[in-house]
């Protein structure tokens, strides 16, 4: 038990910006006695422990973990249950974490879930009380930065709020101040080759651990590299259809060539989007033909796809940034964007052709 007060004292102090000597003159007692309770070397007066729990707004049970164990299991469930809903029901998951987080206020495994869902809740439904959301973001990625001590909770809060901040200032017009804060904290994350997948890719003396490493990052570098190249020229009006329609037909040849198994199943979403991408672009190009061809294998591979769904599951995550085509099955994605989304004329819909490719979705 011991063991616990001391761990929560010290966790508790720092999550209300106190220093051992802040704590110590608030209590009336010395910065070293405060210190040997953080060490678990004494324990507090037991006549100051209410005093304790008051200042550090918690109770006493709490300040000693004597509901540790029952708080775990229901954290984890917290947990389990963002792993699986998430991708399925974001609103649900959404409204179960902010009762969450009242239950467990310091508990940065639920803090950094529900600033993840927080953001993306606020964008997806294009909230009145943003700039509150905001500060309410800020605050729970300060009590991050501040206290916890688990690298990557840490580094998944600064990408959180960096997405955010970009976000108000490219999509909602916000102030220049926004992007110059997303730089700075970007400038303190760690570059690629500091990454774990890189040091087990090249230093891990397990070879099928290493090998294990190689098809992560694999699966990430060609991630990145597509969302990069068509982030980079497809929403770009200056580059031609032709020269998009190079580079995506470049890109999946790339990806066939590395993945040839489908072994990282990442890429198969990106193909799939990508043959939907060249399809819209050859009716750009008036090319109808082309245009049926490619939206067609689109809708192959969506349905194929879509019959394994313990795969879908797994990279779902990766593609929910699009408000219009959230929680939806592959299937459901493409139709969604080919009738409502690509730039096709009704004449192009209502052929027969085209209702031949969305019955394969169906």
């Amino acid at each position: 038990m011991n063991i616990y007060l001391s761990e929560n004292i010290k966790m508790l102090r720092k999550q209300r910006g106190l220093t051992q000597e802040g704590l110590a003159d608030l209590l009336g007692v010395t910065f070293q006695a405060v210190s040997k309770w953080e060490r678990g070397e004494s324990f507090p007066d037991v006549a100051l422990l209410p005093v304790i729990a008051d200042f550090l707004g918690t109770t006493i049970d709490d300040l000693f973990g004597v509901d540790k164990a029952k708080n775990e299991e229901q954290i984890n469930e917290y947990l389990e249950l963002y792993d699986k809903e998430c991708s399925k029901n974001r609103a649900l998951t959404f409204e179960k974490f902010k009762q969450a987080v009242k239950e467990f206020p310091y508990d940065f495994r639920i803090l950094v879930r529900y600033m993840e869902l927080l953001k993306e809740e606020k964008i997806h439904s294009y909230a009145s009380d943003f700039e509150e959301t905001s500060e309410e973001m800020m605050l729970i990625y300060e009590k991050i930065q501040n206290s916890c001590t688990d690298d990557n909770i840490r580094i998944w809060s600064k990408r959180i709020i960096c997405e955010h901040l970009i976000y108000k200032f490219d999509c909602l017009g916000f102030d220049e101040k926004y992007l110059s804060q997303a730089e700075e904290i970007m400038s303190t994350l760690p570059a690629m080759c500091d990454s774990r997948e890189y040091l087990s890719m090249c230093f891990n003396r397990d070879i099928s651990k290493r090998y294990e490493a190689h098809e992560v990052a694999i699966e990430e570098l060609l991630y990145l590299l597509q969302n990069t190249i068509t982030g980079y020229c497809y929403y770009d009006d200056k580059f031609s259809a032709e020269y998009k329609i190079n580079v995506i037909k470049n890109l999946n040849r790339l990806f066939k060539i590395i993945d040839s198994d489908n072994k990282y199943s990442k890429n198969r979403v990106q193909i799939i989007y990508n043959y939907g991408h060249l399809g819209r672009l050859y009716f750009e190009l008036d090319d109808t033909q082309n245009a049926l061809k490619h939206l067609k294998i689109c809708a192959e591979y969506a349905k194929d796809l879509d019959s394994h769904p313990d795969e879908f599951e797994r990279i779902a995550k990766y593609y929910e940034k699009e408000k219009p085509i959230l929680n939806l099955s592959m299937c459901e994605r493409m139709t969604k964007l080919m009738t409502e989304h690509y730039k096709l004329s009704d004449e192009f819909k209502k052929s027969e052709q085209f209702k031949e490719i969305i019955d394969i979705m169906k």
